[in-house]
């Protein structure tokens, strides 16, 4: 198997060092979505921006959602929470809903996934908005919240950031067999092997797009066929691609802001045939469906609007207080993590030095408890 592997893969990884990898499922790119005309008319600071702030919730405290809920007062907060995981959690903010019949979720499931794709359809179904940002419960504002509705006033369609699977050496190096492999298959075992052979030694790292990429492998021999092996999965007759429907792949952060076309687009491109089927194997699919999706609608795209804490191995790291100093400078409007718990004193600083957020907002009525699916 080996003489067989070394007949054909050499070979084709010389190929695809000779030219750029063309991405044989992505066509020539579309004219760009628009919004509906009366969407393009909204005069910049004529009126309060409607945003949706979608929650994906599981197993952190709820004094700590309920904290950061009251932080994004007046504007509503969609959480979609576990309660397989966490059955008791009650919600006092009054700006909280609940997402119906929530999906089983966790770190690396791809019910994570699904979750985040039924709470945005939720949204569209029943909630009248201009803009979607996605968070989680160790984020936290880090400006007041009318500067965050001027920025997502302007032109802009979406914020976030992704770095091209295709185009970026590290990327397609260090994850792209994890998207062109199913999880828990020999090859996607085989190619993580080779992976860890690629960079053994290497100590360069990236941090950008709010994720993290090793850099700077060795150059051994076996370094470098490793290399090429990885490589040569980009190629649509070696790994798993997607055929049904053409996507590029992306990979980036999870937590993007868009307005409402831009979602409702995500959602049509996500009911596709195959997409679900394939993105269900994929490990840590929202990684590559997310930006993948957003990088579709071909949008007038801006930064993120997250600030990353550093990554300590596979996860970023919780901010502290000796950090304020960056997080003050960040151009960011939130950033993750912090640690979950309300009286944190990093997260009492930040809501009355930054954000000055009240503390406490009364319930306008009680938070509705969402039945588990």
């Amino acid at each position: 198997m080996q003489g067989e592997a070394m007949a054909w893969g050499v070979p084709m990884a010389k190929a695809l060092f000779k030219a750029p990898v063309a991405d044989s499922a992505a066509p020539a790119p579309p004219v760009p979505v628009r919004p509906p005309a009366e969407a393009q008319a909204h005069p910049q600071g004529a009126t309060r921006p409607r945003i949706v702030f979608v929650l994906m919730s599981a197993v952190a405290r709820a004094d700590t959602v309920d904290q950061l809920a009251q932080a994004l007062a007046p504007h509503p907060v969609l959480v979609h929470h576990d309660f397989s995981q966490t059955p008791h959690f009650a919600l006092s903010a009054g700006n909280v809903r609940f997402v119906p019949n929530p999906v089983r979720t966790g770190w690396a499931q791809f019910g994570f996934v699904e979750g985040i794709f039924h709470a945005l359809q939720h949204a569209l179904d029943t909630m009248d908005f201009d803009y979607v940002q996605l968070l989680s419960p160790s984020c936290l504002p880090i400006k007041p919240l009318a500067e965050f509705e001027r920025h997502i006033s302007a032109l802009e369609d979406a914020h976030f950031d992704c770095v091209d699977l295709l185009s970026d050496p590290d990327a397609l190096a260090c994850v792209g067999y994890r998207a062109w492999t199913a999880e828990g298959s020999f090859m996607h075992r085989l190619m993580r092997r080779l992976c860890r052979i690629h960079y053994q030694g290497a100590r360069g790292r990236r941090e950008e797009a709010g994720i993290w990429l090793r850099s700077q492998p060795g150059h051994r021999l076996s370094t470098r066929l490793a290399g090429l092996a990885l490589r040569a999965l980009a190629h649509p007759a070696l790994g798993r691609h997607l055929r049904q429907q053409p996507l590029r792949l992306y990979y980036g952060s999870t937590w993007f802001g868009a307005r409402r076309h831009i979602v409702a687009h995500m959602l049509r491109t996500w009911r596709q045939p195959g997409v679900r089927q394939y993105f269900s194997k994929v490990r840590i699919a929202e990684e590559f469906l997310v930006p993948s999706l957003l990088m579709k609608t071909h949008p007038h795209k801006g930064h993120s609007n997250h600030l990353v804490q550093h990554f300590e191995e596979a996860h970023p790291g919780l901010f502290s207080l000796e950090e304020l100093p960056r997080l003050r400078q960040s151009p960011a409007f939130f950033a993750r993590k912090f640690p979950d718990d309300p009286q944190a004193p990093v997260r009492q600083q930040v809501l009355s030095e930054l954000v000055q957020a009240p503390q406490a907002l009364p319930a306008t009525a009680p938070a509705p408890q969402a039945a588990t699916a």
